[in-house]
């Protein structure tokens, strides 16, 4: 078998047992963690409100273990947050830092 040949059958191999493609809107919003970043900056730019920094916590809590330390390379997955959620996440961000 050339190389060319066995090249093509591996990719197409793999490609077999692909997922569908997901629909850009249903793909859950990334944001990946830069040198300097905290989990108060991140939220100020995506959310434009660093007092929601927990939702970011909160849905990222299988990479982030203690929510003072997030690392330049992480990928985090951004929340939506109803804006009748975002009081809620306001005072649990007052909570923890008492």
């Amino acid at each position: 078998m050339t190389r060319s040949l066995a090249v093509a059958l591996i990719l197409a191999l793999a490609g077999a047992g692909a997922p569908a493609a997901v629909n850009a809107e249903d793909a859950p919003k990334l944001y990946r963690v830069e040198s300097g970043d905290t989990l108060w900056l991140i939220a100020g730019k995506v959310f434009e409100d660093p007092t929601i920094w927990p939702a970011l916590y909160l849905a990222n809590r299988d990479q982030i273990k203690d929510p003072s330390r997030v690392y330049p390379g992480q990928e985090l997955v951004v929340p939506e947050v109803a804006p009748v959620d975002r009081a809620a996440a306001r005072q649990e961000a007052e909570a923890l830092l008492q």
